[in-house]
């Protein structure tokens, strides 16, 4: 079935400007083959090709196109480039930008320079090309497109792409503004508009990415709540990215003003917890006098909402800066490394869990600029990677999926995630190292090595344990000869010697200190006792770990 075009139109040329031959290829048989078999006409002819926004600019004088269409992303100059300088040297050549991505910044920045559309790759089709040359071609002859003969897509698309144009600086006319806002039917007003930001905070996740049903429920649901205010209108922007418009031309009221923002996010925030299991954070804007000042501020929100990382998620995001001073490798050195390692060999799960959580509540106090802070996440997964390699443990059993760390870390959109994540890392690791002991446990045995290592460093004894989980001496020692194949005592004495070890290694406090820190109230026995288990005086241990440790 045909869509007619009106008979006599003149034809236009056309210009493929992309670095992938494939690309140019479909588009040209879109353009020659397809067009035509949709529209019955002959209205476009392709006038030449060109592999680079540099290469497009030296054919110009010679192919003389009327449209651009050009891809965003290539080498040298890129199409957003191209867009600029065509606009400023080549007002009359109208330009249709084609991307895989819908990216909010290139969507902004071609729409600025006066492109007719921005078409994604992956969806186009003869219908959607056909009438974005339509568009164009009434810009050439007409100067403006009237609404009534925009492309025949649906409401929802039309309105998206206005409040795009709006929020990227397009339009200056008042007049025309109020016009497309009554023709469309928004429940928006040109004047004392306030732009917010809304971000879903899992977006990242492998079910959010490419969800159009997700984006589709999202639309609907606030756009529905929206309405029912008769004051604000949503669109989607980029990569789980909204823009929320509120209009208060007849509010005037700071109070008012800030209630009715306040119920609006609050009703937002509960549907997509309670509809659809998701988490958004918020962006409030300032209040703009008039429609020319949403760019700036929209800008403004959009770059604020990058600073959500340490907050916790579907909240409204604060404005700071990040402390560029912050102190945070000097705070996760070697000794929170070694004190985190012997923790987790020791199979305190409790006390791995407690450096975590003191480590992360730094960071989130410190607020440091994300690089920094990245790569103190990737120490922490250093020390697990190093202690899985000593232990010849199964990393599978700790990551349990075939994606790289490093690529979880990336797609984790707030601190809280990230501390959950080494949470159950960590905890995995204990697990397993638990694992590996062939004997089972009993809740007796459990809660007297979870009780030792708690109090190692008090005077206790198999007394106190047995007191602590409520059986017998001779009964608990009973239990630690069958299930753990040693006695009480010497269980202790294994701990107490790992932690003096580690604490030589750090080599900050005397052989005394670290008798009395481990425990031993007789220096003597301390000495008898390291000796016999690790086969070296202490500072025979000192001295071949300084010995060892890297210059």
């Amino acid at each position: 079935m045909h869509h007619k075009r009106k008979q006599g139109a003149i034809s236009m040329n056309v210009m493929i400007v992309d670095d992938e031959v494939l690309t140019r290829t479909n588009v040209k048989y879109i353009l020659e083959a397809e067009i035509p078999a949709y529209t019955g006409t002959t209205s476009y002819m392709l006038c030449g090709e060109a592999g680079s926004g540099a290469e497009a600019l030296e054919k110009l004088p010679v192919c003389r196109p009327d449209i651009v269409l050009s891809d965003m992303r290539m080498p040298g100059m890129n199409g957003l480039e191209l867009c600029e300088t065509l606009h400023k040297q080549y007002p009359h050549i109208q330009f249709i930008a084609l991307s895989n991505y819908d990216d909010y910044e290139y969507v902004r920045g071609t729409l600025q320079n006066g492109a007719v559309d921005y078409l994604l790759k992956h969806h186009l089709y003869a219908k959607e090309l056909s009438e974005a040359l339509d568009k164009a071609r009434e810009r050439i002859c007409g100067g403006g497109v009237p609404l009534s003969q925009l492309s025949g897509n649906n409401t929802a698309a039309l309105r998206r792409e206005f409040l795009l144009h709006l929020l990227t600086g397009f339009y200056t006319d008042s007049q025309e503004v109020d016009s497309r806002i009554r023709t469309l039917e928004l429940p928006l007003a040109s004047s004392r508009i306030l732009p917010i930001a809304m971000c879903l905070d899992d977006y990242r996740s492998d079910s959010l990415r490419n969800n159009d049903l997700t984006n589709y429920s999202i639309i609907n649901i606030v756009s529905e709540i929206l309405s029912d205010q008769k004051n604000g209108v949503i669109c989607y922007a980029e990569q789980g990215n909204y823009a929320i418009l509120l209009s208060f031309a007849h509010t005037f009221s700071e109070n008012a003003v800030s209630s009715v923002i306040h119920a609006a996010l609050t009703r937002i925030r509960t549907c997509m917890s309670r509809f659809l299991n998701l988490s958004v954070s918020f962006s409030i804007g300032v209040l703009c006098p008039s429609f020319q000042q949403l760019p700036e501020a929209f800008q403004a929100v959009s770059e604020q909402l990058q600073n959500r990382f340490y907050q916790q998620p579907g909240g409204i995001v604060e404005s700071f800066a990040p402390n560029a001073q912050a102190d945070i490798f000097n705070y996760f050195n070697e000794e929170k490394e070694n004190t985190l390692t012997f923790l987790v060999l020791a199979g305190d799960a409790a006390g791995v869990q407690e450096e975590i959580d003191d480590l992360f509540g730094y960071i989130r106090n410190a607020r440091p600029p994300l690089p920094m802070a990245q790569m103190l996440f990737t120490d922490l997964l250093g020390v697990l990677n190093r202690i899985c390699k000593q232990q010849a443990l199964d990393m599978r059993d700790i990551y349990t999926d075939d994606v790289l760390p490093e690529k979880h870390l990336g797609e984790m959109s707030s601190l809280s995630s990230v501390h959950n994540w080494f949470s159950a890392l960590f905890a995995r690791l204990c697990a397993a190292l638990q694992a590996r002991t062939a004997h089972p446990v009993s809740i007796y045995v459990k809660q007297a090595t979870s009780y030792i290592h708690a109090h190692f460093c008090e005077d206790i004894s198999l007394a106190s344990a047995a007191h602590e989980v409520n059986v017998t001496n001779v009964y608990l020692s009973r239990l630690f000869k069958q299930e753990l194949g040693i006695g009480f005592n010497e269980y202790l004495m294994q701990v107490r010697i790992k932690r003096a070890q580690l604490l030589l290694q750090q080599g900050k406090l005397s052989l005394r200190q670290i008798a009395e820190c481990c425990g031993f109230q007789d220096y003597t026995y301390f000495l008898k006792v390291f000796k016999k288990q690790s086969g070296v005086t202490p500072k025979e241990y000192q001295r071949s770990c300084l010995c060892n440790s890297p210059q």
